[in-house]
């Protein structure tokens, strides 16, 4: 049957403790302030890697740009990629990959590299089990990673990363497949010429 509790008043008072401090929490946000951010050149001897993933919330179309650059800011390799469809990680991860492997295979192994999804740079940063639906991309990407001298990655703002993000949106008109870039597109020049200069953005 039906246990009464010994002190329901102490429970009552903790609830309404618990809904209050929520709602006061609530109501005092911190104060957001406006910052200006633009892409950083690397350190000497570096290599920049900036990728994203993006998907097509329609279509479910996924797609997947990244750039590397050395620490003038010269392009080493770009690439745009209509992947087909599936998740906006999937895509960014796919992305990771084939950069990391490009750098290994032109001989880069100090790299710093910047995604603007914070879900991929916390998974690889960390120890990924079998059962994780993505442990082979994961586990693809930190194969890499392990085979650099020196490797950094860090979490930035869409505003620091507008060439890789310009070159996913240019992948998802593109046929299936990789599609690699001797020379910048039309689309995104204006956004590499603001990367060289230092232009900061909102």
């Amino acid at each position: 049957g039906f246990v009464f509790l010994a002190n329901p008043s102490h429970i009552i008072l903790l609830a309404a403790a618990d809904w209050q401090h929520a709602n006061t929490d609530l109501a005092h946000k911190p104060i957001r302030s406006l910052a200006t951010l633009s892409w950083q050149y690397p350190a000497a001897g570096v290599t920049k890697i900036n990728t994203v993933g993006c998907r097509n919330g329609d279509t479910g179309r996924i797609a997947g740009g990244g750039v590397l650059r050395s620490s003038s800011g010269m392009w080493v390799k770009r690439f745009a990629a209509n992947i087909g469809y599936d998740q906006v990680l999937d895509a960014e991860l796919w992305g990771i990959y084939y950069c990391l492997k490009s750098t290994w295979d032109i001989g880069c192994s100090d790299v710093v590299l910047e995604s603007d999804l914070a879900i991929a740079v916390h998974l690889l940063n960390k120890v990924v089990g079998a059962l994780h639906p993505l442990a082979t991309s994961l586990w693809g990407c930190q194969d890499y990673i392990k085979k650099c001298l020196g490797f950094s990655i860090y979490h930035v703002y869409c505003e620091c990363n507008m060439v890789a993000d310009r070159l996913a949106n240019l992948g998802s008109c593109l046929d299936l497949g990789l599609c690699t870039f001797q020379v910048p597109p039309d689309s995104i020049r204006s956004s590499i010429v603001d990367d060289l200069s230092g232009l900061c953005r909102p």
